[in-house]
């Protein structure tokens, strides 16, 4: 294990975390760990066990999740890094079974394992539309999520963001994350640059993760607002949606009309929802505007 101790460095970002981080980290102490605190993790990382193999960086402040990550990699000086989400649990044996697979696979940006029991398993990107045509490879991501008796690994064009096992030295040529994502959708524009630079995306099924989805940070307002906005926010930023289009514009008015309507029928979670949503659409365009100016 001393090779990939040195070739190896893990890393995951906190923000109001949880303390399901404990699990995660508890399986990682024959691993350099690197772990980036965004922010209201003061109460875990009091807490957290005084290893030497766990560094903790911070730039005191919410960088977002690609930002963070950006952050955490000019700390790193090893081969590969692996990204996880903080609600993850993956063993030594999958990890190294990654860590195998992608040195033996060198024009490979990315591998990851199969999460579960996640079922939004990317398996080609959105563009594409797989609800009209489903090609082969999206069937076979289909039925990795279904417990197939599918052997060897599958390349794919997006895996799923809370587990990624990177090639430093690609994921530098490639610009790292695009720190206009602050939080989703990141993992899948850096699967589209690596695709594009021809560095292909494995899943292997030999190694697996338990993710308990959504549970990274802690339930509140503020956390729900956050995720809320940049569900919306950040496909905007991926289709590249022009400031002037019909499209923003219809959905400005359309979730304006929504958040009036169920305000009237006093739905007032589902009238919240949908102002979030048209602040990030109005949010966008602004944006767009200043960054035009620069």
């Amino acid at each position: 294990m001393n090779k990939i101790y040195e070739e190896l460095t893990i890393v995951t970002v906190l923000y109001d975390s949880s303390e399901l981080v404990y699990d995660l980290l508890r399986n990682l102490v024959n691993f350099k760990v690197i772990v980036v605190d965004n922010g209201n993790n003061e109460r875990v990382l009091k807490k957290l066990p005084n290893l030497k193999n766990i560094k903790i960086i911070t730039k005191k402040k919410n960088l977002g999740y690609g930002r963070a990550i950006n952050f955490a990699f000019e700390n790193i000086k090893s081969k590969y890094f692996f990204v996880l989400n903080p609600d993850l649990i993956i063993s030594e044996k999958s990890i190294y079974n990654l860590y195998t697979l992608i040195t033996k696979n060198p024009d490979a940006g990315i591998v990851a394992p199969i999460t579960k029991p996640d079922e939004d398993f990317y398996g080609s990107f959105p563009e594409k539309n797989t609800k009209k045509k489903i090609g082969p490879n999206e069937i076979k991501c289909q039925n990795l999520l279904k417990d197939s008796k599918i052997e060897g690994e599958i390349c794919v064009e997006v895996a799923k963001g809370c587990a990624l096992l990177l090639n430093s030295e690609h994921f530098k040529k490639v610009g790292k994350f695009d720190e206009r994502y602050f939080l989703f959708w990141e993992e899948i524009d850096l699967c589209r640059r690596f695709r594009f630079k021809k560095h292909s995306v494995i899943v292997s099924p030999s190694s697996l993760a338990s993710h308990k989805q959504g549970q990274s940070s802690k339930k509140g307002i503020k956390n729900f607002i956050i995720k809320t906005f940049y569900s919306e926010y950040s496909p905007l930023i991926y289709f590249n949606v022009k400031k002037l289009s019909s499209f923003l514009i219809y959905k400005q008015i359309r979730y304006l009309f929504r958040s009036v309507t169920y305000l009237l029928i006093l739905n007032v979670k589902k009238s919240f929802i949908n102002l979030i949503k048209l602040y990030a659409n109005i949010r966008y365009f602004f944006d767009l505007k200043y960054s035009s100016k620069k």
